[in-house]
């Protein structure tokens, strides 16, 4: 069951961590001075700069001003090419007079298509709706016909000024903001002439809900408009659910506040933050259509302060950076070396003894790396020369298997390199193969050596092996990459091995790497009752066991690339032929 740790201490030794670091103690210093030049560089530039800040914010208030301005009369401008497009149109003049629906839109849902317009109204002479369109889909352009309750445009002042055949200084064209079926929407009206006679009008406009977010991506600030009693019509306010819902209505709702140049300021708190408004008249054609609003958060004076904050106290920045890098630099040089001796002494104390640090400095952290370094080095040796002296036991019990534990070690470690396994678990694998019949010491003579058929109790005897080997070790605080190859180096992938029989996943990668080089060696070594195969015979045999499922293919595969030179170790190297303890007078010579 995995161990759990009350919550408050584990956050309280993260947290402390840091300041108990030797490193944050060399550093700390550094890191005040560092804070004090920064603190102090801060607030001189926030001095410095202050004074400019509300000039710079009014500049673009000002601005934003005349950008919305310009967008929406470039937009007005726009409509004017349609409506004088349709009213040169070739047949609309005539379809108008004739009332005939159809081929008035025919002829103007093209030219619309073209120019993107959202709202098209064609009238005759008398006022009368002949036609009208609207755009459904802007992305394929598709239009339908305007619903028969949509709003009449000949009551609207730029209709009837149409059809009165009236003219100012820019021409017979009108603009104006009016009320639609769909919201308020810009709109500009021309006449349509059949030779000298007026033959009927035509509109084209765009709702301010599509009109305002253009202006607000240029002028890069909200926009609100309002009719001239200062009630708001239109805005880009994303948290206003509606125009005449949000709180945006002027302190000062009298028209004539908004006739000068510079227009109105006022500071006011919109959805939880405060901006600052500046209300100015939206002339289009040299007419007053309405009263446009700019807001800009307040926060814009910081905001628009900050790239000249930070240009003043670069001079700062550099000299604590330059401060804070010093320390750094000396922390690291004087405590990289400790920490990769900390490192190692943990992996050490997880109980990989084949960590070094490698701290060679001429120093009292070189002198102590290297001290550590023989240490575990000894230990690993001392701690190597134990197993091997169970596994000489082990041999010293059965003649015919001597060797037997040392070559499967020797031969799990190769196994293990082919298919990429850390060092780490490697050393486990040698200390596995060295220990993992050390559970046959719980077997008896007669069963162990017997070299006819053993009967099935004789059978069970020795499939217990692997559980007495676990129960051996029980107390030993091994590796669980130990505990894996004891337990399971008779274990097979689909189940039918021992003694728990597990299966698929549950046989762990040392386990079968454990499995293969057992049956391999077991193979080729001479027993009582036969000789030992050859490499090819062998590796033919455990084929078939990966074939039918038993042990794992990609084993099998790393074993038969080593297999060759293996074998001439197999031959060679005195230390896999069996592990002997020494005679009693040397034992008592070293004594």
């Amino acid at each position: 069951m995995p161990r759990s740790f009350p919550l408050g201490p584990w956050v309280a030794e993260r947290l402390l961590y840091p300041a108990r670091h030797i490193r944050w103690k060399i550093i700390a210093p550094y890191l005040v001075l560092t804070i004090l030049l920064a603190a102090a560089g801060t607030y001189i530039a926030t001095r410095l700069v202050t004074g400019s800040l509300e000039e710079r914010f009014d500049n673009q208030l000002a601005e934003a001003a005349r950008v919305t301005s310009d967008s929406i009369v470039r937009r007005e401008r726009k409509h004017l090419e349609v409506v004088r497009a349709i009213s040169f149109t070739d047949g609309v003049a005539a379809s108008t007079q004739s009332g005939n629906e159809l081929l008035v839109a025919q002829l103007v849902v093209p030219i619309a298509a073209n120019n993107g317009a959202e709202l098209v109204e064609v009238l005759d002479a008398d006022g009368q709706r002949v036609a009208g369109i609207q755009l459904t889909d802007a992305h394929s352009l598709q239009y339908e016909r305007m619903p028969e309750d949509a709003v009449a445009p000949a009551t609207w002042p730029i209709t009837k000024s149409v059809l009165a055949g009236e003219s100012d200084s820019l021409g017979d064209k009108f603009a104006q903001i009016v009320e639609t079926s769909d919201g308020y929407a810009l709109f500009t009206a021309g006449p349509i002439y059949d030779g000298d006679k007026l033959a009927g009008v035509v509109l084209v406009g765009t709702p301010l809900s599509s009109v305002l977010p253009v202006s607000k991506s240029e002028a890069l600030a909200d926009i609100t408009v309002y009719d001239f009693n200062g009630a708001p019509l239109s805005t880009t306010f994303a948290d206003a659910e509606s125009a005449e819902e949000a709180d945006l209505t002027p302190a000062d709702r009298t028209l004539n506040q908004f006739e000068t140049p510079a227009g109105l300021r006022e500071q006011k708190e919109l959805f939880g933050r405060g901006y600052d408004l500046l209300y100015a008249p939206l002339i289009i054609r040299d007419r007053t259509v309405g009263i446009v609003s700019i807001a800009l958060p307040s926060s814009f004076i910081l905001s628009a302060g900050s790239s000249t904050r930070w240009q003043m106290g670069l001079i700062f920045a550099l000299a604590t950076a330059l401060v804070l890098v010093t320390g750094w630099l000396v922390a690291r040089s004087l405590t990289k070396p400790l920490l990769r001796l900390v490192g190692t002494a943990r992996d050490v104390s997880a109980g990989d003894l084949t960590a070094r640090s490698g701290v060679r400095t001429g120093d009292e952290i070189g002198v102590l790396a290297t001290s550590f370094d023989n240490m575990t080095e000894r230990l690993q040796r001392q701690h190597l020369s134990t197993v091997k002296a169970l596994t000489a036991a082990i041999d010293a019990r059965d003649p015919y298997t001597a060797g037997h534990s040392a070559r499967v070690g020797h031969l799990a470690v190769q196994i293990g390199e082919r298919l990429g396994l850390p060092e780490s678990q490697l050393q486990h694998l040698e200390i596995g193969g060295y220990l993992h019949d050390i559970g046959k010491i719980g077997v008896r003579d007669a069963v162990l050596l017997k070299e006819s058929q053993l009967t099935p109790e004789e059978r069970e005897l020795i499939e217990r092996h692997p559980r007495v080997g676990l129960d051996i070790l029980a107390s030993v605080d091994l590796p669980p990459e130990v505990i894996a190859f004891v337990g399971g180096h008779h274990e097979k992938i689909d189940g039918t091995g021992y003694p728990y029989g597990m299966k698929g996943a549950e046989v762990s990668i040392i386990a079968r790497i454990a499995s293969v080089s057992d049956i391999y060696d077991a193979l080729t070594t001479d027993r009582p009752y036969r000789a030992g195969l050859s490499a090819r015979e062998a590796l033919e045999i455990i084929y078939r066991e990966a074939a039918e499922g038993h042990v794992d293919p990609r084993v099998v595969a790393a074993l038969q690339q080593l297999a060759p030179s293996w074998e001439r170790q197999r031959r060679t190297d005195p230390s896999l032929k069996g592990f002997h303890l020494p005679e009693r007078p040397t034992l008592l010579r070293a004594a």
